[in-house]
């Protein structure tokens, strides 16, 4: 969570695509792979996440809680939501969604008015620097709080692009070791969540399909425009070859081998 700039991505999701959640879902065993499943998956991701919670009328934050759909469901059983995203484009949707107090910042920025029973990070943890993170959390959460993290960390000896995104995960076990947090819940959820990645390599395919039939058409039927094409893709070569070394991003099979997706629990003590 260090940057405030809109995202693209997430609007993409939503407002194309239809999902009200951005995360990876949580895929039933041989699920086959469509956006109907996609759906269900991201619905269990949810129902997993409010398993793990006590109570309400407990006061929780949902640190980078996206467009406000998880606080939602939240609220509507009874819980005291507040919401936190840098994303300028959350700020209505979790007005609409919520009525509730959210904090457009960074949570490295947050400073809390009273404390939390709860503090959500759900695919929003990697983004927080390790020595922020728990200075901030001792200040925002009470004594015996709950604090849920639900997202994915590299493994130890992975370089390259595949490192650059999550916490490496002996580094943050080793973070929690030496605060005042202790872990009473740990699943490994990362063969649930690979089925997202499967999705999206193909809608990638797709549209790079549908690119590629659309630019042998025009090279059939206008040499001025397929000339000018070809001028447009040799001025974006080095995005154009920037997003293909990008691609293993969306390799399930290379996500599995480099990161370990986690649903904890731990407790201030």
């Amino acid at each position: 969570m260090s940057s405030k700039k809109d995202s693209r991505a997430l609007r993409f999701y939503s407002d194309v695509l239809g999902l009200e959640h951005l995360h990876y879902g949580l895929w039933d065993a041989d699920a086959e792979v469509t956006l109907a499943n996609l759906k269900t998956a991201q619905a269990n991701y949810q129902q997993a996440i409010i398993d793990l919670l006590p109570p309400p009328p407990a006061r929780i934050l949902d640190v980078g809680c996206g467009t406000g759909e998880l606080s939602k469901t939240l609220k509507a059983a009874g819980y005291e939501m507040e919401g936190l995203s840098p994303d300028v484009n959350h700020i209505a949707s979790y007005a609409e969604k919520v009525d509730r107090p959210f904090h457009n910042c960074i949570f490295e920025d947050f400073q809390a008015d009273t404390q939390f029973d709860v503090v959500i990070m759900s695919e929003s943890c990697q983004y927080i620097a390790l020595d922020k993170l728990f200075p901030v959390l001792a200040t925002c959460l009470k004594k015996n709080g709950i604090w849920l993290v639900v997202d994915y960390f590299v493994k130890d000896g992975v370089t390259g692009v595949m490192a650059k995104s999550g916490h490496t995960y002996t580094e943050f076990q080793r973070a929690v070791a030496a605060s005042d947090f202790i872990m009473d819940f740990d699943r490994d959820i990362t063969d649930a969540t690979l089925p997202t990645l499967d999705f999206a390599a193909n809608l990638v395919s797709r549209g790079e399909l549908a690119l590629s039939m659309l630019k042998q058409r025009i090279d059939q039927r206008s040499f001025a425009l397929s000339k000018l094409v070809n001028v447009i893709l040799w001025l974006a070569r080095k995005e154009v070859k920037k997003l293909d070394e990008n691609r293993i991003l969306i390799d399930s099979a290379a996500f599995k081998q480099a990161k370990t997706y986690r649903l904890m629990r731990f407790k201030r003590t």
